[in-house]
């Protein structure tokens, strides 16, 4: 099959073709006669290793930072068990592992070959493929609930914190959320809770959460815990009513700041149906400077009603009128105050108090908060839209003023700040 392959006595040879051979010795003596023997020599096929990938399955996946183990084995005719020496390489990381098994949790994402290759002492390579997909890690979703972007609360109150969490590999997190806030660190923990020990200001608060694979979602709100709202209360020596001079005058005629009964402070009509209104004064300069004002109630104890109870019907709406310093520009109670121009006009609605020693409030609107001096005296008047219903009869509310012995029951001037 080959031809000559050697000389001598003795010689070795890789070079063989696969066949049978018939393998002949020659010599030649010095008289010119030959002489040979032959044997018939057969040289067999090498076989390539068989490698088999038992681990993963091929066509499988998982998430990016999942821990993937390989497996797999490597049989060669003539070197028998060459399992250890398998090299195993992906098409997007290039070498991965070798032997019989391994594990891995650093494949890139997307789509890989993986092989599993091993070469036998004769040089001979065997080798198996599969492809395996490494798919990116979804971030867990966090959305909150409660409470509201934007709201507030007052410092003490208990405020509710609810919040979920949804991950696409690992389902419902919500359980493990922590949430934290930019003022005082760490506040609660899984899906709903409630505290009250926020501190008083602007939070960012942020719910976050961490997947199994590592990968965290958050969600944040701002919420402001205000101060408890400032409590004022009038200045009796300025509170009173003030008279209509005459029916439809709609000129101040008669006032009373010195009365301390329960009808210190009047709204409706005299029985020659000339309107009273009420004058409440209080000092606003407390209000701490800086702040932002959200909010003013005001407060009247009711004392009596005499008559009809305007709010009852033919008098319309109760109007407050807001001041920023003194109406006509004095502190005492006077005529001119009847008709004096107000900063913010009807500001407000009061409501009816409907039994004696229960409370009419009306919150004021932005015109009305805008109005109040922080630097001095805030004035408020009460009046009916509708001046007298002409029934020559006393209709009036009576309220008490900052001259009652009861101080628990003095108008009072809600302040809510932060």
């Amino acid at each position: 099959l080959d031809g000559s392959i050697g000389s001598g006595g003795s010689f070795s040879t890789a070079g063989l073709s696969v066949g049978v051979h018939t393998i002949t010795a020659t010599v030649t003596d010095s008289h010119g006669s030959n002489g040979s023997a032959s044997i018939t020599f057969t040289v067999a096929a090498n076989n390539a290793p068989n490698v088999n990938i038992n681990a993963p399955a091929d066509g499988g996946s998982s998430v990016e930072s999942d821990n993937v183990a390989f497996a797999g084995s490597a049989s060669d005719t003539e070197d028998g068990d060459l399992t250890a020496s398998i090299a195993w390489t992906s098409s997007l990381d290039g070498s991965i592992g070798s032997g019989g098994s391994f594990s891995t949790a650093g494949l890139s994402v997307g789509v890989h070959t993986i092989t599993a290759t091993v070469t036998d002492s004769l040089g001979s390579n065997g080798s198996a493929s599969i492809t395996f997909t490494v798919n990116a890690n979804n971030a867990p979703s966090v959305n909150i609930t409660a409470p509201t972007d934007g709201g507030s609360s007052i410092d003490g109150d208990s405020v509710t914190f609810t919040a979920t969490a949804l991950d696409v590999e690992d389902g419902d997190l919500s359980i493990g959320l922590t949430w934290s806030s930019d003022l005082d660190g760490v506040i609660g923990s899984g899906s709903s809770f409630s505290t009250s020990g926020l501190s008083i200001g602007l939070h960012t608060v942020t719910a976050t959460v961490t997947d199994s694979h590592g990968a965290s979602g958050l969600a944040t709100v701002t919420f402001r815990v205000q101060p408890q709202p400032l409590v004022l209360t009038s200045i009796g020596a300025d509170d009173g009513w003030v008279r209509e001079s005459s029916e439809g005058s709609g000129i101040g005629g008669k006032v009373n700041t010195t009365a301390s009964n329960s009808s210190a402070i009047r709204a409706g009509d005299h029985r020659r149906d000339r309107q009273y209104m009420g004058i409440v004064s209080f000092d606003t300069s407390s209000i701490p400077a800086g702040a932002t004002i959200t909010g003013v109630t005001l407060r009247l104890n009711r004392g009596t009603v005499n008559g009809t109870n305007p709010f009852d019907g033919g008098f319309g709406s109760c109007e407050v009128d807001v001041q920023s310093g003194a109406f006509n520009g004095s502190d005492a109670l006077e005529n001119a105050d009847f008709q004096a121009p107000a900063t913010a006009p009807a500001a407000g609605l009061l409501s009816n108090a409907t039994s004696n020693n229960t409370w009419s409030e009306a919150v004021l609107d932005a015109s009305g908060i805008t109005a109040v001096n922080v630097n001095g005296k805030t004035q408020l008047r009460i009046r009916f839209q509708i001046s007298d219903n002409d029934d020559s009869g006393n209709d009036f509310i009576g309220y008490l003023s900052g001259d009652h012995s009861d101080g628990s029951r003095h108008p009072q001037l809600v302040v809510s700040y932060y």
